[in-house]
């Protein structure tokens, strides 16, 4: 089997509070982020916190379907394995890293294996799907804040505290 490629690792830094974000990225099958129309899933099945999700990915101009087993460490952690689709292997992680009570980075790490030919496998993942997965995982992480950062601002459930206009 050929060696895993390993994606860059993504920070970016949300304010919003852990458990927002969290119970938004954790919401499979309930709609789409603000401003994405390039994923869907759809849950297959649920026990306890293990789900199996099928996602609708829109990369480039290929769309495509896979299968994933979505691990879910309330507030902090939220796992995918691939199971099935165009890659052998893949597996990525989003960790909830909380800096202050309304603020934290989302951080993201994966690696895959690409299904063709050993080499040409390897080379192809190395020169086409990972740039890509890197370029569609940065816009995604982008909407993600945007989308966070509006429901933080408009939440009832996670109030922010009063801001600080500075005037006495």
């Amino acid at each position: 089997m050929a060696k895993p490629i390993r994606l860059k690792t993504h920070r970016v830094r949300i304010n919003a509070p852990r458990e927002l974000l969290y119970q938004m990225m954790s919401s499979f099958g309930r709609g789409r982020l603000a401003g994405d129309n390039n994923e869907s899933s759809e849950v297959i099945s649920r026990e306890g916190d293990t789900l199996v999700v099928k996602f609708r990915t829109k990369a480039g101009p290929i769309s495509y379907d896979t299968v994933e087993e979505v691990t879910l460490e309330p507030p902090s952690r939220i796992t995918f394995r691939h199971m099935s689709g165009p890659l052998h292997h893949a597996w990525e992680e989003f960790v909830f890293e909380e800096i202050t009570e309304f603020e934290m980075e989302l951080v993201h790490d994966g690696e895959f294996i690409w299904k063709r030919f050993p080499f040409f496998g390897w080379f192809g993942g190395m020169i086409y799907t990972k740039p890509t997965f890197e370029r569609v995982l940065t816009k995604h992480m982008a909407q993600i804040k945007e989308s966070a950062e509006a429901r933080a601002a408009r939440s009832r459930v996670f109030p922010r505290p009063p801001a600080d206009t500075g005037r006495a």
